[in-house]
């Protein structure tokens, strides 16, 4: 199972849901008045601007609003526990990512459990998380940093967006698989993270594609490997990912997906899902969600069911194998 993730970043995602359902909605009732997407991230980052196109267009299609509301903080948790407890009639939503799935095993009490509160009804869209240096530094490929990293031990250091988050159980899982022991150095964003990059104070770092493209493109940091299985970015393609290079465990992406409350009935996360599909097959918002150097999913809701699944699982592995302190 430690691999689905990748199988199904990579599937068209749509349909079927196995949650217990109440009664079913008559046909062509839902929807009939507009429907909230809470978002549990501020606006203005790339979550937030992927929900926004999505949102537009989905509401199109359903022929009601789907107006975005940002419900930040406490790492999402306040967003989520909310719409649980909402009413499971389609009319409230949520978005969620891969650090939902990473946090199920982060806490010793987990404040929620994200299978059991929610039906899927479509993941969004995923994003690739590379290896990084800078353009000055010696290290030019993933053969560099190994042998460096194996000859300084714990004096070769590795920057990761704070604690618990995919960069940072990236930084675990190549670390485990490339038998390393280095110093894994948290930052609190991928700003400070650039900066400590660039001077030298750290040798390399983890970090996703969004916030680094720019720099890449203008030649101040350099992607030695890429995270997503077997698959290149088409926004670098010159760059191999950990697989071709030997490293097959280090297949990682993060993904973004659309939640109802359980028992929200059938036919209306059938409704939800058809939606999603024909949002996300429209060429102008491919364009439009790959412009920032997202890759575009979609597909059944048992698929999606089981790439939450398997992520938990996943990395709850990672996260004991790493010996993580639990929160």
């Amino acid at each position: 199972m430690r691999h689905q993730a990748m199988k199904y970043a990579c599937a068209l995602l749509a349909g079927a849901c196995a949650l217990p359902a109440m009664a079913a909605a008559p046909e062509g009732s839902f929807p009939a008045r507009p429907i909230t997407l809470v978002v549990p991230f501020a606006a203005g980052n790339v979550a937030d601007g992927i929900a926004r196109i999505v949102a537009n267009a989905l509401g199109e299609d359903l022929g009601q609003q789907v107006v975005v509301e940002n419900r930040p903080g406490a790492g999402g948790i306040g967003a989520i526990r909310q719409v649980a407890a909402a009413a499971p009639d389609g009319y409230t939503v949520i978005y969620i990512g891969v650090g939902t799935a990473i946090s199920q095993s982060l806490f010793r009490t987990p404040p929620y459990d994200i299978e059991k509160s929610f039906v899927p009804i479509s993941t969004m869209t995923s994003n690739d998380v590379l290896m990084l240096a800078s353009s000055k530094s010696r290290l030019k490929n993933v053969q560099d940093v190994v042998r460096e990293a194996k000859a300084k031990g714990d004096r070769f250091t590795v920057g990761i967006s704070l604690i618990g988050t995919l960069q940072h159980l990236t930084a675990e899982l190549f670390k485990s698989n490339a038998k390393l022991d280095y110093t894994i150095v948290p930052f609190k964003t991928a700003a400070n993270l650039n900066t400590a990059l660039q001077s030298g104070d750290i040798d390399i770092a983890f970090e996703y594609l969004q916030p680094m493209y720019g720099l890449i493109a203008d030649g101040g940091l350099s992607a030695l490997a890429i995270g997503n299985g077997a698959h290149r970015s088409p926004r670098l393609p010159d760059v191999a990912t950990f697989t071709e290079l030997g490293y097959s465990k280090v297949q990682v992406a993060s993904w973004g997906m659309l939640l109802a409350p359980a028992k929200t009935p059938e036919a209306v996360v059938e409704r939800l899902n058809k939606g999603m599909q024909n949002v996300l097959n429209n060429p102008e918002i491919r364009a439009r969600l790959e412009s920032n150097g997202s890759r575009v999913l979609g597909g059944t809701t048992a698929q999606a069911r089981e790439l939450i699944s398997s992520e938990i699982a996943r990395w709850r592995k990672v996260i004991q194998d790493a010996r993580i302190e639990l929160q």
